[in-house]
């Protein structure tokens, strides 16, 4: 069994199903451009160009289908990131990669990343009905752990004299609010390429550790201006 079919916390067992996932990419895309109060099941059916009857056969609802979806969103930000967590390295160079991995998991499932902050904004104002909300705090508890890894590594960093700051949790804050920035301003585009996603990640990673403190020059060229000054990137 692969990593990417293991069951952890963050998925269930049968998510590995590819109709599944289709589903779920249809609905991400979906969610992500209406929201979810305006977002029907007919919708998402006519986006993977299959009926409602298929999704019924997987989802009971359409509160379900969404909190599926924001829990793969974090089983693949967390599979990105985990095996940096415990990597035998000092611990800036081990923020560093958790960094990279987590932005570019971002910009690579930016629709799924979306739910998830959907997901946030929706805990936070009580619209879903008791048991879907009872499961939106136990994803917010699984965000907290997941935070707890970057929290951790941060201290760590602070303690080797690699950054600084004066209050953990606003670095943390401000850490995420950098790295999750590109859920609001990134727009993939036609041909853009795995070089131009790393390239924008790594000026992600740039800025975010200027916020801890770490004003290390760039390793290689950033992109070109003219892909994301006063244009989506």
């Amino acid at each position: 069994m692969t990593p990417a079919d293991r069951p952890t916390r963050y998925r269930r067992q049968s998510d590995a199903e590819l109709s599944r996932m289709e589903i779920m990419e249809g609905a991400a895309l979906c969610f992500e451009a209406r929201g979810f109060a305006a977002t029907s099941i007919d919708e998402v059916a006519a986006r993977i160009g299959s009926t409602k009857g298929r999704i019924y056969h997987h989802y009971a609802s359409k509160s379900e289908l969404f909190l599926d979806v924001y829990r793969t969103g974090m089983r693949l930000i967390f599979e990105a990131v985990e095996p940096h967590i415990e990597a035998d390295l000092p611990a800036f160079d081990r923020l560093r990669a958790m960094l990279k991995a987590h932005v570019l998991c971002v910009l690579r499932t930016k629709p799924f990343q979306n739910v998830v902050r959907q997901g946030v904004d929706m805990l936070r104002h009580g619209v879903m009905p008791a048991r879907e909300h009872a499961e939106l705090i136990q994803l917010a508890r699984l965000r907290d752990s997941y935070s707890d890894h970057f929290l951790t590594v941060l201290e760590q960093a602070r303690a080797e004299g690699a950054i600084d700051y004066q209050n953990i949790k606003i670095a943390l804050n401000s850490v995420f609010m950098c790295l999750n920035g590109p859920i609001v301003w990134f727009t993939p585009r036609d041909g853009q390429t795995e070089e131009e996603i790393d390239l924008l990640a790594d000026e992600c990673v740039l800025y975010t550790l200027r916020l801890l403190g770490q004003a290390a020059a760039p390793s290689r060229p950033l992109p070109s201006p003219k892909s994301h000054q006063g244009e989506p990137a």
